[in-house]
């Protein structure tokens, strides 16, 4: 076929274009690859996600993990922390290893000893007084008031007895705080003030390493340290626990181990003292302990009325009522949606003290450390002995009321 100059040379000129672009291509692929260019779209802000928030008073967290939000309130130490300036010595405090330090009595196994005190806190609202369970067992209980001073609580001490039954668990206050660290004890309760878990789970537990067994009244599912009895209207007295619950608790921690306690010291003879038949304390329910020849105890009534064991149906008593005269400071740590503030119960230090044993009342000074049992000392800083047997503290204000006679 014939074709023109013209059209010879475009279709020379097409196949020149043609394989420059082949060349420029091959070049291409084989030259190092070019970044990106920059998008001129502005891209999607991150999502900024909230921690999650603190949980309220009510909450219960797990009791190996302590909050990390410090009280709103400046904490305030201990007003005292010295040692007894009179270091007691001498066969009264000397025992057999089969003789409970809390109470002077024998136990059948000495291994009973070996382990920590339990430290219960039980409710006294009037609810729960005809279903108080576990005194009877008790070594010691404490009594104290509560915020507003219109209701006292417990905390019972447990070592050389088991308990079937304790109750009703209620939350702790800052008197428990001071009280466990003196016994190396294990406190037990169902829950606190968001300002007194911080005392409670930071310093005590974290900072001090004592064992925190803190149990939400609304955990229907554990049964293993603790069983509630009734709805959720029954938050007064529904929750329970026993002595071996709580030590199952303890030895799935490994943390059970012998205090070596100190101790009280003891002795059957009675100390010189004035009359101490009968002593009452102006709490809201009026207690009032008498004293009872027969059995060599005293009986407690409260409210005017006889306090009972609902194990054992008969009225609590105790071989020993101790008096024990201690600060009691303000906070503005909220206890409650009323607003009302609870008060700091110190056991550190010292101060007056009254002892009742054998119908005789024994006034001296008690003394305790950080780590230290309270011990109880006369006029001649001599030591002033417990009667073998269970002993209820009061811890009152200067500004009580109490009448011993």
């Amino acid at each position: 076929m014939y074709r023109s100059s013209s059209t010879r040379y475009a279709l020379i000129a097409a196949g020149l274009a043609v394989l420059v672009t082949l060349a420029t291509l091959a070049a291409a692929c084989s030259s190092p690859a070019q970044a990106t260019p920059t998008p001129t779209r502005t891209p999607r802000p991150a999502v900024t996600v909230a921690p999650p928030t603190q949980p309220s008073a009510t909450a219960m967290p797990s009791p190996t993990r302590p909050p990390t939000v410090a009280p709103t309130a400046t904490p305030i130490p201990p007003t005292a922390t010295a040692a007894p300036t009179a270091a007691p010595t001498g066969a009264s405090y000397t025992r057999p290893a089969n003789v409970n330090p809390l109470t002077g009595l024998p136990v059948a196994d000495p291994k009973l000893l070996a382990r920590r005190p339990l430290m219960v806190v039980i409710n006294n609202d009037p609810e729960a007084r005809p279903v108080h369970y576990g005194f009877g067992q008790a070594d010691l209980v404490y009594e104290y008031i509560m915020e507003g001073r219109a209701v006292t609580r417990y905390t019972a001490v447990f070592l050389g007895n088991e308990s079937e039954r304790i109750g009703p668990v209620r939350s702790a206050r800052l008197v428990n705080f001071y009280l466990t660290p003196q016994y190396d004890g294990t406190l037990v309760a169902s829950g606190a003030g968001k300002d007194v878990r911080w005392w409670l789970r930071d310093k005590m537990m974290g900072e001090m390493g004592l064992p925190y067994l803190d149990e939400g009244l609304d955990d229907q599912s554990d049964n293993l340290y603790f069983w509630s009895l009734g709805g959720l209207a029954q938050y007064r007295t529904r929750l329970q626990t026993s002595t071996a619950g709580i030590r199952r608790w303890l030895a799935s921690l490994k943390r059970e181990q012998d205090p070596k306690l100190r101790g009280f010291a003891f002795a059957e003879t009675i100390p010189t003292g004035s009359p101490g038949k009968t002593a009452s304390i102006s709490f809201p329910a009026a207690v009032v302990w008498s004293y009872d020849a027969s059995s060599g105890r005293y009986v407690r009534s409260l409210a005017g009325t006889a306090h009972i064991d609902a194990a054992s149906g008969k009225q609590l008593s105790a071989a020993n009522v101790i008096i024990q005269t201690v600060s009691h400071e303000k906070t503005d740590y909220v206890e409650d949606d009323t607003g009302t503030t609870s008060i700091r119960i110190i056991t550190v230090g010292e101060g007056p003290v009254t002892i009742l044993r054998d119908g005789v009342a024994i006034k001296g000074t008690w003394k305790a450390g950080d780590t230290s049992m309270p011990e109880f000392f006369n006029a001649a800083g001599k030591p002033i002995p417990l009667k073998p047997g269970t002993s209820w503290f009061e811890l009152v204000a200067a500004t009580d009321t109490v009448t011993v006679n």
